[in-house]
């Protein structure tokens, strides 16, 4: 990650920096003109900054998360909605990072590299 400040999430909100996908196949195709358009379909990353109620409050439905025996923290890999947020592009990163609700965190993951996601394919 660069030397940039990361925002700080307000109420519920989440920031996950995605994973990055591949920029040259395996056959040695560089495919680092398609990674733009394959940047919505991750679903893996890192959370790097949580909001003061996130994980912590009341759900809509009314699920307190104040109850939950493993709540997401900053640096662990997760897996999230890739439609879900707003993506912020920052000078000089290639990835934007997302910001979520608390509730677009699906679970969480050991390390991403376990997985794959559309750009590992």
């Amino acid at each position: 990650m660069s030397d940039l400040p990361v925002p700080i999430p307000v109420g519920w909100k989440v920031i996950v920096k995605p994973k990055e996908g591949k920029t040259q196949s395996e056959g040695g195709i560089d495919v680092s003109a398609s990674l733009e358009a394959q940047n919505h379909l991750v679903y893996l990353g890192e959370l790097i900054a949580v909001g003061e109620s996130a994980f912590v409050t009341k759900t809509a439905g009314g699920i307190c998360m104040n109850d939950w025996k493993l709540r997401p923290q900053e640096g662990d890999f997760v897996i999230f909605s890739p439609y879900g947020g707003l993506r912020i592009h920052r000078r000089g990163e290639k990835t934007p990072l997302i910001l979520l609700n608390d509730t677009d965190i699906h679970a969480v993951i050991d390390s991403p590299d376990d997985y794959y996601a559309w750009i590992d394919v």
